[in-house]
Protein backbone atom coordinates (compact mmCIF):
# COMPACT_ATOMS: atom_id res chain seq x y z
CA UNK A 1 0.00 0.00 0.00
CA UNK A 2 1.40 3.42 -1.16
CA UNK A 3 1.21 6.30 1.42
CA UNK A 4 -1.35 8.64 1.05
CA UNK A 5 0.28 12.16 -0.51
CA UNK A 6 1.22 14.26 1.83
CA UNK A 7 1.68 11.49 5.11
CA UNK A 8 5.00 10.68 6.05
CA UNK A 9 5.77 6.93 6.21
CA UNK A 10 7.85 6.03 9.51
CA UNK A 11 9.37 2.36 9.58
CA UNK A 12 9.44 1.37 13.16
CA UNK A 13 12.27 1.59 15.31
CA UNK A 14 13.71 0.15 18.08
CA UNK A 15 11.27 0.54 21.11
CA UNK A 16 12.09 2.88 23.34
CA UNK A 17 13.94 1.65 26.81
CA UNK A 18 11.68 1.36 29.81
CA UNK A 19 12.33 4.16 32.58
CA UNK A 20 12.33 2.40 35.82
CA UNK A 21 10.57 4.40 38.28
CA UNK A 22 11.47 4.25 42.25
CA UNK A 23 9.67 5.79 44.91
CA UNK A 24 11.61 7.16 48.03
CA UNK A 25 9.72 8.46 50.73
CA UNK A 26 11.69 10.19 53.06
CA UNK A 27 11.09 11.10 56.99
CA UNK A 28 12.86 12.29 60.00
CA UNK A 29 12.66 15.13 62.90
CA UNK A 30 11.00 18.20 61.50
CA UNK A 31 14.48 20.40 60.91
CA UNK A 32 16.81 18.13 60.38
CA UNK A 33 17.93 18.59 57.00
CA UNK A 34 16.02 16.13 54.68
CA UNK A 35 14.38 19.17 52.47
CA UNK A 36 17.55 20.78 51.86
CA UNK A 37 19.49 17.29 51.01
CA UNK A 38 16.64 16.57 48.37
CA UNK A 39 16.21 19.89 46.64
CA UNK A 40 20.12 19.77 46.05
CA UNK A 41 20.14 16.32 44.74
CA UNK A 42 16.90 16.92 42.51
CA UNK A 43 17.29 21.04 41.60
CA UNK A 44 20.97 21.46 42.82
CA UNK A 45 19.96 24.07 44.91
CA UNK A 46 20.49 24.95 48.34
CA UNK A 47 17.32 26.29 50.05
CA UNK A 48 18.27 29.98 52.03
CA UNK A 49 15.53 29.94 54.22
CA UNK A 50 13.76 26.74 56.65
CA UNK A 51 10.27 26.47 55.43
CA UNK A 52 8.87 23.58 57.22
CA UNK A 53 7.22 20.86 54.57
CA UNK A 54 4.11 19.40 54.59
CA UNK A 55 4.00 16.99 51.44
CA UNK A 56 6.80 17.86 48.36
CA UNK A 57 7.61 15.81 45.63
CA UNK A 58 10.78 15.67 43.91
CA UNK A 59 12.18 13.98 40.81
CA UNK A 60 15.30 13.44 39.36
CA UNK A 61 16.55 11.40 36.36
CA UNK A 62 19.57 9.34 35.93
CA UNK A 63 20.47 6.31 34.30
CA UNK A 64 21.15 2.57 35.79
CA UNK A 65 23.41 0.59 33.32
CA UNK A 66 22.73 2.38 30.62
CA UNK A 67 19.01 2.67 31.18
CA UNK A 68 16.75 5.63 32.15
CA UNK A 69 15.32 5.68 35.26
CA UNK A 70 13.22 8.04 37.49
CA UNK A 71 13.44 8.89 41.16
CA UNK A 72 10.34 10.11 42.54
CA UNK A 73 11.61 11.38 46.31
CA UNK A 74 8.60 12.02 48.70
CA UNK A 75 9.78 14.94 51.24
CA UNK A 76 7.21 14.54 54.42
CA UNK A 77 6.99 16.70 57.29
CA UNK A 78 8.42 15.62 60.55
CA UNK A 79 6.18 17.41 63.10
CA UNK A 80 4.08 15.53 65.42
CA UNK A 81 1.21 17.73 63.79
CA UNK A 82 1.49 15.63 60.77
CA UNK A 83 1.86 12.42 62.71
CA UNK A 84 -2.07 11.62 61.12
CA UNK A 85 -1.23 12.50 57.63
CA UNK A 86 2.37 11.11 56.89
CA UNK A 87 1.19 7.64 56.48
CA UNK A 88 -0.65 8.59 53.64
CA UNK A 89 2.34 9.09 51.36
CA UNK A 90 3.80 5.56 52.26
CA UNK A 91 1.54 3.23 49.79
CA UNK A 92 3.72 2.01 46.94
CA UNK A 93 6.95 2.68 48.32
CA UNK A 94 9.91 1.25 46.79
CA UNK A 95 13.21 2.42 49.77
CA UNK A 96 12.68 5.05 52.40
CA UNK A 97 15.62 7.16 53.83
CA UNK A 98 15.16 8.03 57.80
CA UNK A 99 17.01 11.28 58.03
CA UNK A 100 18.60 12.78 61.04
CA UNK A 101 20.94 15.80 62.16
CA UNK A 102 24.38 14.52 63.10
CA UNK A 103 24.44 17.66 65.42
CA UNK A 104 21.44 16.97 67.57
CA UNK A 105 21.05 13.60 69.54
CA UNK A 106 17.62 14.28 70.03
CA UNK A 107 16.77 13.31 66.19
CA UNK A 108 19.02 10.71 66.42
CA UNK A 109 17.17 8.69 69.23
CA UNK A 110 13.93 9.40 67.93
CA UNK A 111 15.18 6.76 65.14
CA UNK A 112 14.86 4.00 67.00
CA UNK A 113 11.69 5.80 69.19
CA UNK A 114 10.19 6.45 66.44
CA UNK A 115 10.99 6.30 63.10
CA UNK A 116 12.16 3.23 62.28
CA UNK A 117 9.11 1.69 64.42
CA UNK A 118 6.51 4.61 62.36
CA UNK A 119 8.22 3.20 59.06
CA UNK A 120 8.18 -0.64 59.90
CA UNK A 121 4.34 -0.92 60.35
CA UNK A 122 3.47 1.16 57.35
CA UNK A 123 6.18 -0.51 55.15
CA UNK A 124 7.10 -3.81 56.00
CA UNK A 125 9.55 -5.62 53.38
CA UNK A 126 10.97 -1.89 52.27
CA UNK A 127 14.64 -0.98 52.22
CA UNK A 128 15.24 0.92 54.97
CA UNK A 129 18.74 3.78 54.49
CA UNK A 130 20.08 6.09 57.08
CA UNK A 131 20.95 9.07 56.48
CA UNK A 132 22.93 11.39 58.49
CA UNK A 133 22.74 15.45 57.18
CA UNK A 134 24.16 18.74 58.42
CA UNK A 135 27.70 16.82 58.23
CA UNK A 136 29.04 19.86 57.31
CA UNK A 137 28.43 21.43 60.44
CA UNK A 138 29.73 18.33 62.70
CA UNK A 139 32.51 20.59 63.61
CA UNK A 140 30.18 23.16 65.25
CA UNK A 141 29.56 23.73 69.02
CA UNK A 142 27.28 21.11 69.49
CA UNK A 143 27.77 17.63 70.01
CA UNK A 144 28.02 15.67 67.28
CA UNK A 145 26.90 11.92 66.69
CA UNK A 146 29.39 9.85 66.03
CA UNK A 147 29.89 7.20 63.34
CA UNK A 148 30.69 4.92 65.67
CA UNK A 149 27.23 5.30 67.30
CA UNK A 150 25.24 4.87 63.87
CA UNK A 151 27.06 2.17 62.83
CA UNK A 152 25.71 0.21 65.63
CA UNK A 153 22.79 1.49 64.80
CA UNK A 154 22.95 0.53 61.20
CA UNK A 155 24.66 -2.63 58.99
CA UNK A 156 28.18 -1.57 59.54
CA UNK A 157 30.66 -1.53 56.30
CA UNK A 158 27.91 -1.95 53.47
CA UNK A 159 27.34 0.60 50.45
CA UNK A 160 23.90 2.23 51.48
CA UNK A 161 22.69 1.42 47.85
CA UNK A 162 22.95 -2.26 47.77
CA UNK A 163 19.22 -2.50 48.14
CA UNK A 164 18.47 -0.91 44.85
CA UNK A 165 19.01 -3.16 41.90
CA UNK A 166 22.11 -1.81 40.75
CA UNK A 167 21.77 1.15 43.18
CA UNK A 168 25.66 2.03 42.96
CA UNK A 169 24.72 4.23 39.72
CA UNK A 170 22.67 6.42 42.56
CA UNK A 171 26.19 7.49 43.77
CA UNK A 172 28.57 10.15 42.88
CA UNK A 173 31.90 9.44 42.23
CA UNK A 174 34.03 9.07 44.87
CA UNK A 175 31.53 7.07 47.38
CA UNK A 176 28.38 7.37 49.66
CA UNK A 177 28.45 10.92 50.43
CA UNK A 178 25.20 13.04 49.38
CA UNK A 179 25.29 15.71 46.54
CA UNK A 180 27.92 17.81 46.81
CA UNK A 181 26.64 20.70 49.16
CA UNK A 182 24.18 19.18 50.80
CA UNK A 183 26.07 17.48 53.68
CA UNK A 184 24.68 14.73 53.50
CA UNK A 185 26.17 11.15 53.66
CA UNK A 186 24.24 7.77 53.60
CA UNK A 187 25.53 6.21 56.55
CA UNK A 188 24.10 2.59 56.32
CA UNK A 189 20.76 -0.06 56.06
CA UNK A 190 18.28 -0.36 58.56
CA UNK A 191 16.60 -3.11 56.85
CA UNK A 192 16.83 -4.57 53.99
CA UNK A 193 14.54 -6.95 51.54
CA UNK A 194 14.51 -10.28 53.14
CA UNK A 195 18.11 -11.96 52.36
CA UNK A 196 19.89 -8.71 51.26
CA UNK A 197 21.58 -8.51 54.88
CA UNK A 198 22.56 -9.17 57.74
CA UNK A 199 22.65 -8.13 61.26
CA UNK A 200 20.68 -4.97 60.62
CA UNK A 201 17.16 -4.20 62.57
CA UNK A 202 14.88 -6.50 60.19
Amino acid sequence: MQPLLGSQSSAPGPPEPMVTEIKAVVVGDGGCGKTSMLMVFARGDFPKVYVPTVFEKYTASFRISGKPAKIHLWDTAGQEDYDRLRPLSYSDTNVVLICFDVTSRSSYDNILTKWYPEVNHFCKGVPVLLVGCKTDLRQGHHEPVTFQEVSATACCGRDAFHVLPQGSALLPAGGSHGPAGAGCSLLGVLSAAPGQCQGCLC
